[in-house]
């Protein structure tokens, strides 16, 4: 195996406290299939056949029973569990791990949703003998501009400053928005010198899908301040790329050897092909232009992206995106999961004559709806009831919902086994798991405040 895949499905949904709180993120449901399979599936279909899904102890159980029996996937899911009490990044997890890391790692995030093809990203890792790829997309506009339902707020998009080659695949540096020194983008003139055209993006989402060099992990085993890939490791290795090994000091006899500085450098962790290695020095290709240098200017660490030109790709980590990937899913199902059969009405759905539900929408088994109902745009989850002369429109209802009779549910993600009263009117709100509720509502969430944890 080449890559040794790697699930990130440990994560909190801490941009999303409102539908987390009494939900574990990667179960939610997302076209009535649970966050978590979009990735494996993925995995799946790109031909690999076994993966490591890294999940929190508390609903290691039921994530398994519900990719194995519900889903039905047929890869080999190997689930390691990290404690509820412990707030790893994704650094951490693959220290974690490290053990079970036999060959280059693919991490990939339980939040991902794309039709991006695996083997295209791989051929750029290959291609460069990358160090670490990653992958980078446009998000669809929509999914920035669209309002999340719940009470308004002003909440500035997170952005991230990337400096790409002329090319467009070498990645020169990388600096979240939030480690910017008042706004300032700094770029050194050495690396100027070796590149002098850099295209700085900053309307690149990172996708959270990486492939990198099995030697990264036992780094990170000796670089145990780094806790973030995205955050830390990423940056870290973008500047490493145009550093030279230490060279080794001189043993001084009066010195002692307590105090010497047994810290590894990073360039120690390195192990090269002996194939491509040997390809290198007798090939005439070099990377670039503009001078005579060796290919690569002669950098051991490379870090490159794979740029999604067309397609579709989105990652389900607020409730903006949650909601507005729930509305676009009927449409996409076919193109992410082509071999399963996927029906927009499950056949054991019990819809009454005079309803009317759009083509543009899911419903899930075991759902009864009433009479005299329109459903627009939305996604009914399993075991749902809707009752006479109810209104749904741009909304996401999870499973095991009751909506009484006459009631009317707009831009609003309503959670599992929650009881919306006859006649209530919900207008872009979130309505908690297990909540009962009744009345009329504008940007509201109706949830459980005290379990919901704010980070």
């Amino acid at each position: 195996m080449e890559f040794q895949p790697v699930v990130m499905a440990a994560g909190r949904g801490s941009r999303m406290t409102d539908l987390t709180c009494k939900s574990h993120k990667a179960l939610l449901p997302i076209g009535n299939m649970p966050m978590m399979w979009y990735p494996i599936n993925m995995l799946e279909k790109s031909g690999f056949t076994e993966a490591i899904v890294v999940v929190l102890d508390s609903f290691a159980t039921e994530a398994q029973k519900v990719l194995t029996e519900i889903c039905d996937v047929k890869m080999r899911l190997d689930f390691i569990s990290i404690p509820d009490t412990e707030y790893w990044g994704t650094a951490d997890v693959l220290r974690h791990i490290r053990d079970r890391i036999k060959t280059d790692v693919l991490v990939i995030s339980s939040d991902l949703i794309s039709d991006v093809s695996i083997h295209d990203i791989a051929n750029v890792h290959r291609t460069y003998d990358a160090t670490v790829t990653s992958f980078l997309s446009n998000i669809p506009e929509q999914y920035n501009e669209i309002p999340a339902p719940g009470p308004k707020s002003k909440k500035k998009p997170e952005k991230d400053y990337i400096g790409l080659d002329e090319k467009g695949c070498r990645v020169l540096f990388y600096t979240p928005e939030a480690d910017l020194d008042a706004e300032t983008v700094k770029i050194s003139k050495s690396l100027l010198k070796r590149h002098p055209c850099v295209n700085i993006k900053s309307n690149l989402t990172d996708c959270h899908l990486y492939l990198m060099k099995k030697w990264v992990i036992d780094f990170l085993m000796e670089k145990s301040s780094i806790s973030s890939i995205k955050a830390e490791l990423l940056p870290y290795l973008t500047k490493k790329q145009f550093s030279k090994p230490k060279k080794e000091d001189l043993p001084n006899a009066n010195a002692s050897v307590l105090s010497a500085n047994v810290e590894k450098d990073i360039f120690s962790f390195i192990s090269q092909d002996p194939m491509f290695q040997k390809v290198e020095e007798t090939s005439t290709w070099i990377d670039h232009t503009g001078d005579m240098e060796n290919c690569y200017h002669g950098n051991q660490i490379r870090c490159y992206a794979y740029l999604q030109s067309n397609g579709f790709c989105v990652r389900t980590n607020t409730v903006s995106t949650y909601c507005e990937i729930n509305r676009q899913i009927p449409k996409l199902l076919q193109a992410l999961a082509p071999e399963k059969e996927i029906s927009t009405k499950h056949s054991s759905a019990v819809i009454k004559g005079s309803s009317q539900v759009g083509s543009e929408c899911l419903v899930g088994e075991g759902v009864t709806i009433g009479e005299k109902v329109s459903i627009k745009r939305s996604v009914i989850g399993k075991h749902c009831t809707v009752g006479d002369k109810v209104k749904i429109t741009n909304s996401v209802i999870l499973d095991h919902v009751n909506i009484g009779e006459g009631c009317n549910i707009q831009g609003s993600i309503v959670s599992s086994n929650s009881h919306i009263n006859e006649k209530s009117d919900l207008k872009d709100c979130i309505v908690g798991t297990g909540e009962n509720v009744k009345g009329k509502y504008t940007n509201e969430a109706l949830t459980d405040v005290h379990r919901m944890i704010e980070i």
